[in-house]
């Protein structure tokens, strides 16, 4: 069973595969590899060696490494890997998967239609409807849940197609969030921007995003850049 096995000496002739194209627009880029190969790791990176839909080996640690065949196995991470079938790879060559866990920055965020909020004014309380807009950042928390369960394997996947896919969750998980903090700190809805810090505590906890967890992504920084308060009620996610 192949493994990624630690370089002591770093001088070697042999192929070095290294990705050259992880930035704030790729989440992660596949190559194809052999037997004495070696995998270079950089910062904010992390390495899926797989073959036919089987998850063999990961590596979070920068640095350089062979793709090996050992005699001697660690039957435990191999029985737990073995559990992580990823999706559309059952014929798919011996490769490494180098997938972006740096933050995500800058991605932008839209309520079309109005959402209920919980509004606290001069100590009453009542419901109001409101539009607002922003940014938000995120990162790949689980790349095993995340590569395994929901996405499957390409040759490369971008932010964009995974801003697109997980859009309706971080509106849920915001909406859920805004009307938490309102609650907790009974605010009036001119106050909310102001409280953007707070409720970026809240989405880092976890608390609202089960279906974002299911992708392996979590929200690691939020921000209400628009607010408007308006008349009528919301309809749906657009």
């Amino acid at each position: 069973m192949m493994k990624l096995v630690f370089m002591q000496e770093e001088n070697s002739d042999n192929k070095v595969i290294e990705s050259k194209h992880l930035g704030n627009d790729t989440i992660f880029k596949k190559y194809t590899v052999q037997e004495g190969d070696i995998i270079r790791i950089k910062e904010n990176e992390i390495v899926l060696l797989i073959k036919k839909g089987m998850l063999l080996d990961l590596k979070e640690d920068k640095g350089e490494y062979f793709v090996d065949n050992p005699i001697i196995i660690d039957k435990e991470t191999m029985q737990e890997l073995k559990n992580v079938v990823i999706r559309k790879s059952e014929n798919e060559k011996l490769c490494v998967l180098f997938i972006n866990v740096d933050i995500i920055k800058s991605n932008k965020y839209i309520f079309n239609d109005p959402i209920k909020y919980t509004n606290w004014k001069n100590g009453e309380l009542s419901e109001v409807y409101i539009k607002i807009e922003g940014l938000y950042d995120f990162k790949i928390e689980n790349p095993k849940k995340f590569i395994g369960q929901v996405i499957g394997l390409r040759s490369i996947y971008t932010k964009q197609e995974l801003v697109e896919r997980i859009r309706k969750y971080v509106l849920s998980s915001i909406e859920e969030g805004i009307n938490q903090v309102s609650k907790e700190y009974k605010l009036d809805v001119k106050d909310l921007p102001e409280y953007s810090k707070k409720l970026e505590i809240e989405l880092k906890q976890n608390k609202y995003d089960e279906k974002l967890s299911e992708y392996g992504v979590m929200i690691t920084y939020f921000d209400i850049t628009k607010l408007e308060v308006a008349n009528k009620k919301r309809k749906f996610f657009k």
